[in-house]
């Protein structure tokens, strides 16, 4: 059984746009089909239909915990991972990379270990 069918949407693949339904096991899509297809009895079913369906976007370039100039001077520090990653999903985005603070004369090794 899958654990949720999402119906009726335009869903957006790699081959182009089109009428499907998607099937989604765990955290999985394991199935587009032809619409209504899919089994009926999955866990949730979500109701699409006028809507585009699409993959969660990728942010290849996220800067959380990173030192940001004051007004008036000092600094303070973007929002932690928590909250970025909330702010992010609420805007369709699924994947994040994080950068290191590198600062000059140290090694990127050891910016991404501080990272850590």
């Amino acid at each position: 059984m899958l654990d949720l069918v999402i119906r009726g949407g335009q869903v957006v693949t790699p081959q182009g746009v089109g009428a499907w339904d998607v099937g989604v096991e765990g955290e999985r899509i394991v199935a587009i089909a032809a619409p209504g297809t899919l089994p009926r009895d999955a866990g949730r079913i979500i109701d699409a239909t006028g809507k585009l369906v699409i993959p969660g976007g990728i942010d290849p370039h996220v800067h959380t915990h990173w030192p940001i100039p004051a007004l008036g001077g000092g600094h303070t520090t973007s929002a932690p991972p928590e909250q970025v990653s909330r702010a992010a999903i609420c805007g369709g985005t699924t994947t994040l990379v994080d950068f290191a603070v590198w600062e000059p004369g140290m090694t990127i090794a050891r910016a991404i270990e501080e990272k850590e």
